[in-house]
This record gives C-alpha cells, sequence and structure tokens, in this order.
C-alpha cells in the first residue's frame, strides 16, 4: 500500500471517529453536528495531521484522534460563522441555520468543540492539549477582531492578515505541529512543518477570499460576494483600493454602508478589483506564501510523505474559482 493509499485507509478511519466524537445522549446535537460534517470538505487539516505524524514515523490510532479532535474544532467554527454571517448555505448544501435555531446551532458548536477537547484529553499531552487550547482561543479573537471591522473600509493587509492568520492558518499550523509532536521530531523539524501549515493556511484563505469573487454559487456552494454583502474586506478588495481614485473609494465606501449589495454593484466591485490588480496581486501573495510554504521543507529529505504535503500545496493554486 503507497502513502496517498494508507493516507485515503486513515481517513475512512476518520470519519468513524468523528462518528464516535459526534455521539451524545441528546440526538439533536449530534443531529446538527453531523449535519456540518457531512457536508463535504477535503479534510485537509487531518491530512496535514496524519502526515506530519508519519514524517515522524508514527501511525497509531492517535494521528486518528488527533486528527478528528482537531476537524471537530473546524466544524465548530463553521457553525459558529454561518450563524453569525446569517449563512443559507454551506457547501451547496442548506446551512445549519436555516435548519435548526440560531440558539441550538450555537449550543451545537459549543457542543462539538467540548468533544473535541474531550478526545484531546485522552490523548495524555499536556503540550498538544495547551497547543490546541491557545490555537481555540486565537479562532474567536480573530473572528472577534473582523467583526469589530465590519465595513471599515480603512481596513489594512496588515490587519486582513491578522484575521487569516488567526481564523484559518493557526489550525493548519496547529495541525501540523501537533502532529510532528506526535511523530517524536525534533525542534527544529516541528517548526520547519509548523511554518509549513502556517503559510499554506494564509495561502489557502487567500485565494478563498479570491474565488468568492470570481467564481459562482455552483462551484463555491455558497453565493458569490458574501463577503462584500456582510462589510467584509479581503485582500482583492484592499489591493484594489490601494490604486482606487477618490471617486472610486467613495463608490465602494458607499456600497459597502448600504447594507445591501444588488447584482449590479456586485458587477461593479468586481471590475474595480480586475481593473485595479486586486485579482493580480492577491494572486501573487498567495504564491508567495506558498512558495514560503514548500521552502520550509526543505529540511527534510525527499520521502512520500514530503511529496504529499507539496502536492497538497499544489492543489492551493489550482483551485477552481
Amino acid at each position: 500500500m503507497d502513502l496517498l493509499e494508507s493516507i485515503q485507509t486513515t481517513m475512512d478511519k476518520l470519519e468513524s471517529e468523528l462518528i464516535q466524537q459526534l455521539k451524545s445522549r441528546v440526538p439533536v446535537a449530534f443531529e446538527i453536528g453531523a449535519h456540518i460534517m457531512n457536508s463535504g470538505g477535503k479534510r485537509i487539516r487531518p491530512q496535514l495531521t496524519v502526515i506530519s505524524a508519519r514524517i515522524g514515523g508514527y501511525t497509531g490510532m492517535d494521528a486518528i484522534t488527533l486528527s478528528g479532535a482537531i476537524e471537530c474544532i473546524h466544524t465548530a467554527t463553521l457553525l459558529h460563522d454561518d450563524v453569525v454571517d446569517y449563512a443559507e448555505t454551506r457547501r451547496g448544501r442548506p446551512a445549519a441555520n436555516t435548519l435548526w435555531s440560531n440558539e441550538m446551532c450555537v449550543l451545537g458548536g459549543d457542543f462539538i468543540l467540548a468533544k473535541a477537547f474531550s478526545a484531546l484529553t485522552s490523548l495524555k499531552n499536556l503540550r498538544i492539549l495547551e497547543i490546541v487550547s491557545n490555537t481555540t482561543a486565537r479562532l474567536s479573537e480573530g473572528e472577534l477582531f473582523q467583526m469589530a471591522n465590519i465595513g471599515n473600509i480603512d481596513f489594512s493587509e496588515e490587519d486582513y492578515v491578522q484575521v487569516i492568520t488567526d481564523k484559518t492558518a493557526i489550525l493548519m499550523e496547529t495541525a501540523c505541529r501537533c502532529g510532528s509532536i506526535l511523530g517524536g521530531l525534533g525542534s527544529e523539524e516541528e517548526e520547519a512543518l509548523s511554518r509549513f501549515g502556517f503559510n499554506l493556511g494564509v495561502a489557502f484563505q487567500m485565494t478563498d477570499d479570491l474565488i468568492d469573487y470570481r467564481s459562482d454559487k455552483e462551484t463555491m456552494g455558497k453565493n458569490p460576494g458574501k463577503d462584500l454583502e456582510e462589510g467584509k474586506l479581503t485582500l482583492p478588495l484592499i489591493s484594489a483600493l490601494k490604486l482606487a481614485t477618490p471617486d472610486e473609494k467613495k463608490i465602494v465606501k458607499d456600497i459597502i454602508s448600504s447594507g445591501s449589495v444588488s447584482p449590479d454593484d456586485f458587477m461593479w466591485v468586481k471590475e474595480f478589483i480586475s481593473r485595479r490588480e486586486g485579482t493580480v496581486e492577491t494572486l501573487a501573495r498567495g504564491r508567495q506564501y506558498l512558495a514560503k510554504a514548500v521552502e520550509s521543507l526543505s529540511l527534510f529529505k525527499d520521502s512520500e510523505e514530503k511529496r504529499a504535503l507539496i502536492k497538497i500545496s499544489d492543489r492551493i493554486l489550482h483551485r477552481t474559482y
């Protein structure tokens, strides 16, 4: 069995692990968790966890438990995000908050977080537990910082990177770091894998934010332009605004302030982003972070695991948008 087949087998075991972690004596708690957990997704964080552990030679069941806990934390954040954003769809399916009340979805997300930490304690590794705990706090800080800047036309690229670091990159970094700890790697190797996860996460979110302006509902599984409608400034728009005329900046500000984005408004913003090179700049910045991610792997000798991580980074560049 080659590495990819082995990882797929592990991912199959992960699905069983996730069902176990979501079990509850209250049926609706399981139903909410299972709904969003089964809505798709590439399980990229569990893959990073498992591969990082395998680089150190670890192939035991704790990698599945750990990757399941990390995926549960990610899932809980999605559930909470959908409530905060009044989302209607998630990966092409009805968002959980359209099927259950906001209150039940918030509590469902809390339940999933609690189950994740229950699984983590079973590993009996205090360092992993501490790292994941700190990461979970930063996930909340990232969401709060972004919400505090809704509609802020002066939101900078530095502010944006802070948000996506806390909301996306930190969990991918943690997946790689905790996997390397499980694999018994030394501090230098652990830091290298952590840098890979961090830079991959930043590039992933930049690409995702670009897709929001360049794709369609059928491809994305959600309505395009959602960030703009919610007053969230992401890198494509931030980059374009750097080159905007005062009149263009006023139009963008008026659209965001209106609280409602019409199809014509969205089309104008898309054309503005293209005209002012927001698309080109976002792609370039994303590629820079991906190059940093791959460069961090130079510490490791060639192996199936290393090639698998590089393949994951290549997929980030070729996501559909």
